[in-house]
């Protein structure tokens, strides 16, 4: 088993230990993220045949009380965030833009999801509602305290963007800033393929590239 932790109280930045190594970002207090483990064969797959994850989602600005599951027919942009991370905070208003403008083109067939790896004793369901809409959230959001996503997929780190394909299969990665262009480049490839048009193969080639901070 591999154990990946959230470190906290270096100053204002965190860091988030793991095979992978280490990497810096801004850092809620400690008690915000559990730790957890995945197993090492698991977290290193882009996707996996052990069926559908499901995320509780709370009511929120965009959001409803229920539950989203990766894959669910979809392509899906997944979002791995805390509150306390000042990267997260402002990352989430680049994906407002980017949401805004592939939501006005596209519609049907994009789910955007918010997952926070908090759980809901750290971070309570009222307090996760005013921080999404202070932040520009409008989609679904809704807590992955144990990391089932992170591990399924590999990521590491806070915050993640991923873009992931109606099979589930991840096709793109960021951990750190993403400009809203540069999402919408990643996503509209993929949603392309999943209507059975052809991309442009420069966006293609650079949605399929993982990227690091």
């Amino acid at each position: 088993m591999r154990r990946r932790e959230i470190i906290a109280g270096l100053g204002s930045v965190g860091v988030l230990a793991g095979a992978g190594g280490l990497f810096l970002g801004g850092v809620p207090s400690f008690e915000a993220v559990p730790s957890f483990e995945a197993d090492s064969a698991e977290s290193e797959r882009e996707g996996g045949s052990d069926g559908p994850i499901t995320i509780e989602t709370i009511d929120a600005r965009g959001s409803e009380a229920g539950a989203v599951t990766v894959p669910n027919g979809d392509v899906i942009v997944v979002e791995l965030f805390v509150t306390g991370c000042g990267n997260c905070q402002a990352q989430m208003w680049k994906l407002a833009e980017a949401h805004s403008r592939l939501a006005a083109e596209y519609g049907d067939g994009l789910t955007f999801l918010g997952a926070t790896y908090q759980s809901t004793d750290s971070k309570p369901p009222a307090e996760l509602r005013e921080w999404w809409r202070g932040h520009g959230g409008n989609w679904p959001v809704g807590y992955d305290p144990t990391g089932n996503i992170s591990a399924r997929y590999g990521a590491v780190g806070y915050p993640v963007t991923m873009v992931i394909d109606e099979r589930g299969e991840k096709r793109w990665e960021k951990l750190g800033f993403a400009p809203p262009e540069t999402i919408v480049e990643a996503v509209q490839p993929v949603l392309e393929a999943n209507d059975g048009t052809e991309p442009n193969e420069s966006t293609t080639a650079g949605a399929n590239e993982s990227q690091t901070a």
